[in-house]
């Protein structure tokens, strides 16, 4: 919880154009996301209800979700990044001078990239095979696997491009 006197940092601070022009695509991504979790509600709304009242429950809701629960957060992740409501140990960081903090934020960076790499190719090898092999899902919705599988590359690129974009600031704006 922020006090009155507590502003967020990504809210005080100067960003590039570049950030700003990365900012679309990782809205656009939240939205997304944002639209999901409406999705994730109607779908377990309309799942209670066939079950507890109708007595017929569905038998794809729980796969769908979970489908659904990993776009939303693959798609959603660089928006957090930009405005600073990633996970993050503050510990060292608050004790640390401006220059500190600008090499430790730098290379949280450059650690975000590299992450975000490895998950990326991992997930083009995986869209790939199961593009590839017409691998579908084991449960009830019986799915190309490529289709959910996708939207964690793409929101791998996302998150990439966010964290390229505040580096870029952070070199360019934010130079201590």
């Amino acid at each position: 919880m922020k006090l009155d006197h507590e502003t967020d940092a990504s809210e005080a601070l100067p960003v590039s154009g570049v950030e700003r022009g990365v900012r679309l695509i990782t809205l656009s991504g939240a939205g997304i996301a944002a639209l999901l979790v409406l999705i994730v509600f109607g779908v377990v709304s309309y799942s209670v209800f066939m079950r507890y009242v109708l007595g017929t429950p569905i038998t794809f809701s729980d796969e769908l979700n979970g489908f659904i629960v990993v776009a939303m957060v693959a798609l959603g992740a660089g928006e957090v990044l930009l405005r600073g409501e990633h996970f993050g140990v503050d510990l060292l960081t608050e004790r640390a001078g401006p220059r500190i903090q600008w090499l430790i934020e730098v290379w949280g960076m450059v650690g975000v990239i590299l992450v975000a790499a490895a998950v990326l190719y991992s997930a083009v090898l995986m869209v790939r095979f199961s593009y590839d092999f017409g691998i579908y899902s084991d449960g009830y919705l019986g799915i190309q696997m490529w289709i959910p599988q996708g939207f964690l590359l793409i929101g791998m690129i996302i998150l990439i491009l966010a964290a390229l974009a505040r580096i870029f600031t952070l070199v360019t704006v934010r130079r201590p």
